[in-house]
């Protein structure tokens, strides 16, 4: 008799950033399979609000808060999750600073780029992921068996195209993309760390995602795409799902590109 590879009954799944643009696609592909989704974020109320628009959905979902930076706040967010569900099997470290969700002066020039915001970018994107695979790994490491996916970026992979943003109004500053490689960098370290205790890490890289883009960046991007297009957001539930899953029990400090090819020439 087959088992379903994919199958994550009773499975209990926590992603931060759960407001943002990306974590309701993955509640959605993990809880089709069976996991119960724990949505976390810095913002409770929009954190909230995506649970209820994925409950009408028909979605099993829940909210709480996690600043990613403070180890204390994933500490009582681990004991939440414990107190409610005795484990937890799923960890998506999602939560970051993007075009989305700007840091103070996301688009200043390389030059004229305040080390505030260097900080604040990499304390979400980088720090965040570290402290989620410490608290939430420890207790993974405790149960012998867990997977980490740590979201990462093309710009984790290769440097941004510059010549694709003037006259756009996006930018991508220089703390994003070394915080994605540090996260690529870590997802390794830790995987190969843990990989003999039953504790899979793994990463994923979206390619660009589709959100609204128009005009001179659209053509331009979809131009420099081998698949002539930006990625949909549903297009990364499939790799979530697989990495989650014991049908990547063999995966092991992987980074998943989906990208529409844009890493290959």
């Amino acid at each position: 008799m087959q088992t379903n590879l994919f199958d994550l009954t009773d499975k209990i799944a926590i992603v931060t950033g759960g407001a943002g643009l990306l974590a309701s696609e993955h509640a959605i592909a993990l809880s089709g399979y069976g996991a119960k989704v724990i949505l976390a974020d810095f913002n409770l109320d929009k954190c909230e609000a995506a649970v209820q628009a994925l409950k009408q959905q028909g979605i099993d979902a829940a909210a709480k808060f996690c600043d990613v930076t403070k180890k204390e706040s994933w500490e009582s967010l681990l004991q939440e999750v414990l107190t409610a569900h005795g484990h937890i099997d799923i960890l998506v470290n999602n939560a970051g600073f993007t075009n989305q969700s700007k840091s103070a002066n996301f688009d200043a020039s390389f030059e004229n780029f305040p080390l505030e915001d260097w900080n604040a970018i990499m304390n979400v994107n980088l720090t965040g992921a570290f402290l989620g695979c410490q608290v939430i790994g420890g207790q993974m490491l405790k149960q012998g068996k867990g997977s980490i996916i740590n979201i990462a970026s093309l710009y984790g992979v290769v440097s941004p195209n510059h010549n694709i943003y003037p006259g756009t109004g996006i930018s991508q500053p220089v703390a994003y993309s070394v915080s994605k490689h540090g996260v690529v960098a870590l997802t390794k370290y830790v995987a190969t760390l843990w990989a003999s205790k039953g504790v899979r890490v793994n990463s994923l890289t979206p390619g660009g995602i589709f959100n609204g883009h128009q005009g001179l960046f659209l053509e331009r991007f979809k131009q420099l795409n081998p698949i002539g297009r930006m990625s949909e957001k549903e297009e990364l539930r499939g790799g979530i799902v697989y990495l989650a899953s014991d049908a990547s029990s063999h995966v092991v400090g992987h980074n998943l590109i989906i990208d529409g090819g844009w890493t290959a020439w």
